[in-house]
């Protein structure tokens, strides 16, 4: 026999990009396409509900923001491809407005890590990913279209995304529409819960010589947004009319060699819209008589401009410095239209009032940080560290209605953070400490307007920065058992949080209440997490558990808002001789009841199940699911809106990938 030698074309590998690839003496959760897609979600936020620590915050089927760690709104920092999506106006990000079928993973950091990520990075970081590399040995073309849709609710989303690679050069346009009729639960169909959305996007990719260069442009909307959270039986609704952002991101990359650093420029221009319409309906009374009703209708239309640029530096070798800088510069401003209706009570108008004003004064924050985090081996153990300073400066006109002039303040802060590891074959314990804070934002700084129809709302410029201090110890576990162990992590933590913000009542003006920001809480946030993944035979079993509690450290009672126990049993088996390629997927998910609380936020126990079929006919992969199995009507802990019932889904995702490279002759 003559040995023979067969020479492949060698492959570029790109390598993902991380919020933290480096990180490990703390918990990093990494959900990929596969789990994030699994059981059809209608949106990322969804697909995340199996984590450890998740939970969701729901105005609306599509309004909805996670709670991490019993943290929520903007207290969590939200960023798409490492591009935050927090506004300076405040409530949270809308993580919704990224569509599933872009997604190729999300990244979750729990716990403070505003040491890397500044203000809002108290209760962790969630990066959705979209990106992927755009280069190939040999020019290529890649197509993907999916298609999706479920029932009852009449749930549908078509999307398309297309790429040319080259060796040097990579493009890719994507693009998808959607919608919601309307959200129906076990017991009924629930009005003004329904949406549709668009999203666009181009993104190219260019080799100039050792410089990688890469510029997106996407463009995300949602129109006619049901709250249903917001509806009661007098007619009160709520609605966001528009949800959108516009985005251009570039980036540019060095590789280093040697003593020089790797070099990476990160600038970015977005501009969120965001209009709300709340009608509230109220009996109006004289002297205590019955004389008709009130219908006041708020429309707000905030625009949120955003430029920022973030250049860092990596140095190998040791320690394995990472030094970055960052400027912001973030402005609110936009209309409020009033409208105030009195009817008798025969119903024939009365009076018609129309007002034109701002909820909050233009105005703008700027931002500067300047952060190192590093990484080094001593005698077997893995230490890390990391230091940032941030100083962000909110700035508003003065108007005739502020109730102070004091309107330009600058927060300082300094976080830092430490961990350490050991591992012992494929044992690792870890511990770790940071530091966490979030910045007022500008509606709590400034805010003077009316909410909820009868209420008014005052914005405070004396506010402190929130501040947490998160401790963190726990095992990992991988690879045990012949692989039958993949990966096991334990961890308990503790969060304690100083000066919450909220708002308080400060009485009573022409019998209209009032109300202000405040710093008033404190509050201490602890809990254990179980995340498994285990392999037996064909057959694959994720194991998840959560069990946190929330403390008022100024008197001791339970704190409503850091979620319930919860436990999430995943499996899934191959079943070839059944479909090409197939496999079924089931969930069991118990959660906690949520007791000892105002009647309004309890919330009982329930056990829900999925299914989901899937085959890959050739180039189509084929997926059927069922959602909430035997029908349960239930809330999420944290929940303000019924969830869906039985739901039945379906989607088929095409690929196409083929080379545009001639054929070598012999």
């Amino acid at each position: 026999m003559e040995d023979t030698v067969t020479v492949l074309k060698p492959i570029t590998v790109e390598a993902e990009r991380s919020v933290n690839a480096a990180r490990r003496t703390a918990t990093a959760v990494r959900v990929n396409r596969a789990a994030v897609t699994r059981f059809l979600p209608g949106h990322a936020n969804d697909a995340l509900l199996a984590v450890p620590g998740v939970d969701l915050v729901k105005m609306g089927p599509w309004a909805s923001r996670v709670s991490l760690r019993g943290l929520s709104g903007d207290r969590v920092l939200v960023m798409v491809d490492g591009v935050r999506v927090n506004t300076v106006r405040g409530h949270g990000a809308q993580s919704s407005l990224v569509s599933v079928d872009k997604l190729d993973a999300v990244e979750l950091l729990p716990g403070a890590t505003s040491a890397q990520f500044g203000s809002d990075a108290m209760g962790g970081v969630i990066n959705l990913v979209t990106h992927r590399s755009l280069f190939s040995d040999e020019p290529r073309i890649g197509v993907s279209m999916t298609a999706r849709g479920s029932d009852p609710g009449r749930s549908w989303k078509l999307s398309q995304r297309a790429r040319w690679m080259t060796s040097r050069f990579g493009l890719e346009v994507a693009g998808g529409r959607g919608g919601l009729g309307s959200l129906v639960s076990a017991e009924r169909r629930i009005p003004n819960s329904g949406f549709h959305d668009e999203d666009w996007s181009a993104r190219a990719s260019y080799r100039l010589g050792n410089a990688l260069l890469d510029y997106e442009y996407a463009h995300e909307a949602a129109y006619d947004i049901g709250l249903p959270a917001f509806d009661n039986d007098a007619g009160a609704t709520g609605t966001y009319p528009l949800q959108g952002r516009e985005l251009n991101r570039f980036e540019l990359t060095l590789p280093g060699h040697g003593w020089k650093p790797d070099g990476r420029l990160l600038a970015v221009y977005q501009r969120f819209r965001t209009d709300f319409t709340e009608t509230a309906v109220d009996s109006a009374f004289v002297r205590g008589r019955y004389v008709g009703t009130r219908t006041s209708t708020a429309n707000d239309a905030v625009t949120n401009p955003a430029w920022s640029v973030k250049p860092e530096l990596k140095f190998s070798g040791f320690g394995n410095l990472q030094i970055a800088s960052e400027y912001r510069l973030e402005r609110t401003s936009g209309p409020r239209r009033e409208d105030v209706v009195i009817r008798n009570t025969a119903g024939t108008v009365a009076s018609d009032v129309r007002t034109i004003g701002e909820s909050v004064p233009e105005s703008r924050r700027d931002a500067w940080a300047l952060s190192a985090f590093g990484t080094q081996q001593v005698l077997g153990h893995r230490l890390e560290a990391g230091v940032r300073w941030d100083a962000l400066r909110s700035r508003a006109d003065s108007t005739e209605t502020s109730m102070t002039s004091e309107l330009d303040v600058t927060d300082r802060r300094l976080s830092v953070e430490g961990g350490v590891a050991r591992g012992f074959g494929p044992i690792e314990p870890y511990l770790h400490l940071a530091t966490g804070f979030r910045a007022p934002n500008l509606q709590e700084r400034y805010f003077n307007n009316d909410i909820h129809g009868g209420l008014r709302l005052f914005g405070n410029p004396d506010l402190q920065a929130e501040r947490s201090r998160s401790y963190e110890a726990g095992v990992r576990v991988r690879d045990l058992w012949e692989g039958r162990v993949r990966e096991v992590r334990l961890s308990a933590y503790r969060s304690d949080i100083d000066d919450l913000i909220t708002f308080e009542y400060i009485g009573q003006l022409y019998l209209v209440p009032r109300f202000q920001y405040v710093n008033v809480h404190r509050a201490r946030i602890e809990g254990v997490e179980l995340a498994s993944s285990l392999r037996l035979g064909g057959c694959n079993v994720d194991l998840n558990a959560a069990f946190p509690h929330g403390t008022d450290r100024e008197t001791g009672t339970k704190l409503t808002d850091t979620g319930t126990g919860r436990v999430t049993l995943d499996a899934g088996v191959p079943v070839y001789g059944l479909m090409p390629m197939g496999r079924l997927s089931a969930r069991l998910r118990w959660n906690n009841a949520v007791t000892g609380v105002d009647p309004q936020f309890a919330r009982p126990a329930f056990v829900t199940g999925d299914l989901e079929a899937s085959m890959l006919l050739g180039s189509t992969r084929v997926v059927a699911a069922v959602r909430n199995l035997w029908n349960t009507q239930y809330r999420e802990p944290l929940s303000f809106i019924e969830e869906p019932g039985r739901t039945y889904s379906f989607s088929l995702r095409h690929d196409l990938d083929f080379s545009l490279a001639s054929p070598r002759r012999p």
